[in-house]
């Protein structure tokens, strides 16, 4: 039989260390971190989605406030040309993209409704996927 250095036999070697592995309560921890490692990753995967949704929504206001600056100097001739424009940029986000523009008293206003399903990411959260986001942008018309 081989000895360790300490002069103990292999067996009375192993023993005590099995003894003390098993006296220790260092990795108690590990049980309860991972008991609560699923409600973390849910609160993750929520604040990703509701994340995307918001990203989407300032990514639709920069694009219909273009639009809206666009027919209000004259690049843009009508409101069906400003919502076509605008539902073009909007492809690559959603192919739902619902676009209303009018011009009233000489401010045009822009409604863009999309659905939020098209903005999330992971889709994880039925309670999300059934609403609509909805963005308006108004703008003087320059004469």
């Amino acid at each position: 039989m081989g000895f360790s250095s300490k002069g103990q036999k292999m067996p009375n070697l192993l023993r005590d260390n099995l003894r003390r592995f098993f006296r220790k309560t260092d990795g108690s921890a590990t049980v309860e971190s991972v008991l609560w490692i699923p409600v973390f990753f849910v609160l993750f995967g929520l604040m990703v989605d509701v994340s995307m949704i918001f990203s989407g929504q300032s990514r639709v206001l920069r694009v219909i406030q273009d639009a809206n600056r666009n027919l209000s100097v004259g690049r843009l001739d009508s409101e069906s040309d400003t919502q076509d424009w605008v539902i073009a940029q909007l492809a690559n986000l959603s192919t739902n993209v619902t676009v209303n523009t009018d011009i009233v008293s000489g401010v045009a206003t822009t409604v863009v409704t999309i659905p939020a399903r098209d903005l999330e990411m992971l889709g994880l959260f039925t309670s999300l996927n059934n609403l609509t986001v909805s963005v308006t942008s108004q703008h003087f018309i320059e004469f």
